[in-house]
C-alpha cells in the first residue's frame, strides 16, 4: 500500500489530539522525568566544554570520559525510554484502546524484542564497518575505502527506513520474535523506502530547527540564572521539549505503520480508555 505523507501527518495530528492526558502522562513517566534525569546526573558540562574548544583532539577523551562516568544513568534511561516507546506505540495502533496500564505493559513484553531488533542491527553495522577497515589495511587506497564508507553510509541509511517500523510491529502487532519483527517492517515498508524517508528527514529537520531556536532560548534563560538554577531551567526546559518531540516522532511511525499495513484507517481512530 502506498504511503501517502499528507494523510500520515494528518493522523499523527489527530493521535496527539485525542488523548492528551493520557499521553502526558505516559509521556511525563517515561521521556520527561528520565530526561530530567540524566540532564541533571549527567550534564555533560566536559563535552561542551570540548566542543568549544579549538582543540579537534580534546573530544575523544571527553566522550570516553563522559561515558566511563555516566554509563549506568546512561543505561537506565536509555531501558526506561525504551519500554515508554513500546508503551506509547501500543496506545496509538492497538484497535482493543488498550488502558495505561495495558499499553505499558505491552512495553515490558516488548522490551527483550525490541532490544535484541537493535543490537542485531547494531552487529551488521559493526560487522560491514569492520569489513571496510580490513579492507583499508589491506589495500591504502584511500580513494577506495572513501567509496565503500559512502556506499556503507547509504546502505545504512535505507536499512534504518526499512525497519523503521519495528518497534510498531513489536508493540502493535504483538511480534516477540525480532527477525520476524525486522522482517515485517521490511515487507511493510517495501515500495514506500522513498516516501518514508523523505516524511522522516523532513520531520527531523524541522524538530531540528525548533530544537536548535529553543535550545538558545533555554540557555538564554539560564544565562540570567546561577549556575546551578541554569542547570535546573535547562534540564526542566529541555526535557519538556524533549518529550514533546520524541511523542510527535512516535505518533509519525505510528501513522506510517497505519497506512502501510493497511489495518487501521483514519476513521478508526478512537479515545483511549
Amino acid at each position: 500500500m502506498k504511503m501517502d505523507m499528507n494523510a500520515a501527518w494528518a493522523d499523527t495530528v489527530t493521535m496527539l489530539k485525542s488523548n492528551t492526558d493520557v499521553l502526558g502522562i505516559v509521556a511525563a513517566v517515561f521521556f520527561f522525568l528520565p530526561a530530567l534525569a540524566l540532564a541533571i546526573l549527567a550534564p555533560g558540562t566536559e563535552l561542551e566544554a570540548a566542543l568549544a574548544s579549538d582543540n579537534p583532539n580534546a573530544l575523544g577523551p571527553a566522550f570516553a570520559a563522559y561515558f566511563a562516568n555516566s554509563w549506568l544513568v546512561l543505561l537506565i534511561y536509555g531501558l526506561i525510554t525504551i519500554v515508554g516507546t513500546l508503551a506509547v506505540f501500543a496506545l496509538f495502533g492497538q484497535r482493543s484502546n488498550p488502558t495505561v496500564g495495558e499499553a505499558i505493559s505491552a512495553g515490558l513484553k516488548g522490551f527483550l524484542p525490541y532490544l535484541a531488533t537493535a543490537l542485531i542491527i547494531a552487529v551488521v553495522a559493526a560487522i560491514a564497518a569492520m569489513l571496510i577497515g580490513v579492507i583499508a589495511a589491506a589495500t591504502g587506497i584511500f580513494a577506495l575505502v572513501m567509496i565503500l564508507g559512502i556506499v556503507l553510509a547509504v546502505v545504512l541509511i535505507v536499512v534504518s527506513i526499512r525497519v523503521v517500523l519495528a518497534g510498531p510491529v513489536i508493540a502493535i502487532e504483538g511480534e516477540n520474535n525480532p527477525i520476524a519483527a525486522l522482517t515485517r517492517s521490511w515487507k511493510l515498508v517495501k515500495g514506500n523506502t522513498r516516501r518514508v524517508f523523505l516524511f522522516i528527514f523532513l520531520l527531523a529537520i524541522a524538530i531540528g530547527v525548533v530544537s536548535l531556536v529553543f535550545g538558545f532560548l533555554f540557555a538564554g534563560i539560564g544565562a540570567l540564572m546561577g549556575p546551578t538554577a541554569a542547570l535546573w531551567i535547562e534540564g526542566i526546559l529541555g526535557s519538556m521539549l524533549s518529550a514533546i518531540t520524541t511523542l510527535v516522532m512516535l505518533a509519525v511511525y505510528t501513522a506510517i505503520y497505519r497506512q502501510v499495513a493497511g489495518e487501521i484507517t483514519r476513521s478508526e481512530l478512537e479515545t483511549f480508555e
